[in-house]
């Protein structure tokens, strides 16, 4: 029975399947088509392709389970009757054939397009796939069980929509990142991963209720319920969720040797700007580190402090960060690091010029380089094992070349990009970043635009203003080229530090 009630829906809504698959290709047809610089105007429109097939994937299951909606007593399905797991797995079914493969298909033939391994296309899509059905498919499948029609289905959709905005606009803005600390680091994918378990549990439980029970009311209560609890799942707190970063390093005790020290003797670099505003004062204090291998970086992804006033009283400052080290062949083995602490400006008012303690926790992770890579400065279109498909250009203002890269594998944990000729010996200043970083063990999990994760940056070789002389300028472009070198991330650990006395203002500016 389940063939035949798949057959059937096929026939009805194979439209909707393929208006699906159309919007799908014609994104992968403009990626490729505008290559790795696409326009404004290109990449606006990826994004609304992107935004309407997921739209149109919604629309489809909606329309397919209310070919045979559970509410209501009419349905011809409960005339015949039909069993409702065969109900059930054919609207399954029809989810994963008609709609899923042809987006898998589309991702697959965009990672091969860019020049990516067969293993790795196939990776990088499977992990698209399971995403989407875990975080559009089964909700989708599971809220649309509870609706009679698609008035009702619009009208529920829209609760959640608001309910889902009201939340984002209370939590998702805390600039602390009290409530949802992994979000925008390397750990997201654990708040992810159990916010997709959580969904998962919940659109199991609302299918048995209305598939095999037929409890409308108490699956479309289970259904606010569980939407209410989605949000809170994303609530994962930073040292549980760090903890399980931390078992699952690549090099468990690898950094074992690091140490991190605050060293007053150091000096605020010239020309830093602090990002201070009207409700938080940026204090900027510099720590030194030492133990760092050779050929290994260092970033630090979240830092929780301590600050106690002289009076006793604590308060607690918690934020991500993205300061981060370096140590290559033949540099000094010892780093400094930056980070800059918000003080609540009242706050920073009332204890600026006290001495006051500070208990600080570092979040670290280090990277090993696992690669070294070379491009022309000038129009290179290449394969790189670790960036896919890597292009460069002079940008429009003629100040800078543009590095773009496409992969259908994890993106680089950390990036070393200088501008060098060869001939001479001369490289400019070098852009280091561990931005991009995702520990995740699994590749590409996201909705948009597509499968492919991408890297990019400008390397600038002329200053506009005329202040700035670079060493390799406009005339050495020619003969130069971009050298990369590639960190990935082998070990997560901690390290607590105590500055039992220091005055805020010592540090609140640079010198």
């Amino acid at each position: 029975m389940i063939r035949h009630i798949f057959k059937k829906d096929a026939r009805l809504l194979w439209w909707l399947a393929t208006a699906v698959a159309f919007l799908r290709f014609a994104e992968v047809a403009l990626a490729q088509g505008a290559g790795l610089f696409p326009p404004a105007r290109v990449r606006n429109m990826m994004m609304l392709l992107g935004i309407g097939g997921i739209l149109a994937t919604g629309f489809a299951i909606c329309a397919v389970v209310h070919q045979d909606s559970i509410p209501g007593l009419r349905q011809d399905w409960l005339v015949r009757p039909i069993r409702r797991r065969d109900l059930l797995w054919a609207k399954v079914l029809f989810i994963a054939l008609p709609i899923q493969v042809p987006i898998f298909v589309a991702d697959v033939a965009q990672g091969l397009l860019t020049g990516a391994s067969v293993a790795a296309s196939l990776g990088a899509a499977f992990s698209r796939s399971v995403y989407l059905l875990l975080t559009v498919g089964i909700p989708f499948l599971a809220f649309a069980s509870v609706t009679k029609n698609l008035l009702e289905a619009i009208t529920g959709g829209v609760a959640v929509s608001l309910t889902f905005a009201t939340f984002a606009m209370l939590f998702l803005g805390d600039p602390g990142r009290r409530f949802q600390p992994t979000f925008g680091t390397g750990l997201e994918w654990i708040t992810v991963s159990s916010l997709a378990l959580f969904m998962l549990m919940g659109c199991a439980s609302i299918l048995g209720l209305q598939y095999l029970r037929r409890r409308t009311f108490l699956a479309r209560c289970l259904t606010g319920a569980f939407t209410m609890l989605s949000i809170f799942a994303t609530f994962v707190p930073w040292k549980p969720a760090f903890a399980i970063q931390r078992a699952l390093s690549a090099e468990s005790n690898s950094s074992a040797a690091v140490a991190i020290s605050f060293d007053p003797a150091l000096k605020v670099p010239a020309g830093h700007t602090f990002a201070g505003t009207d409700a938080l004062a940026a204090v900027f204090v510099p720590f030194r580190i030492s133990g760092l291998p050779v050929d290994s970086a260092l970033g630090s992804d979240r830092t929780e402090v301590r600050l106690t006033e002289p009076n006793g009283r604590m308060h607690t400052l918690s934020f991500s960060s993205r300061a981060g080290a370096r140590h290559t062949p033949g540099n000094n083995p010892d780093q400094t690091i930056y980070q800059t602490f918000g003080v609540a400006s009242d706050l920073y008012r009332s204890i600026a010029h006290k001495p006051v303690r500070l208990d600080i926790e570092f979040s670290l992770t280090m990277f090993k380089l696992t690669g070294s890579y070379w491009l022309p400065a000038l129009n290179a279109n290449s394969h790189l094992a670790e960036l896919g498909w890597c292009a460069t250009r002079i940008n429009a203002a003629n100040t800078g070349v543009q590095l773009s890269c496409a992969a259908a594998t994890q993106a680089p944990g950390c990036t070393a990009v200088h501008l060098e000729n060869p001939t001479t010996g001369l490289q400019n200043p070098e852009n280091f970043s561990c931005e991009r970083s995702d520990y995740g063990p699994y590749p590409n999990w996201q909705l948009l635009p597509d499968a492919l994760t991408r890297f990019g940056l400008m390397l600038p070789f002329r200053d506009a203003n005329g202040l700035a002389k670079y060493p390799v300028d406009a005339s050495q472009l020619a003969e130069s080229h971009i050298a990369m070198r590639i960190y990935q991330p082998v070990d997560h650990f901690t390290r607590k530090l105590v500055i039992p006395e220091i005055r805020l203002s010592d540090w609140d500016q640079a010198p």
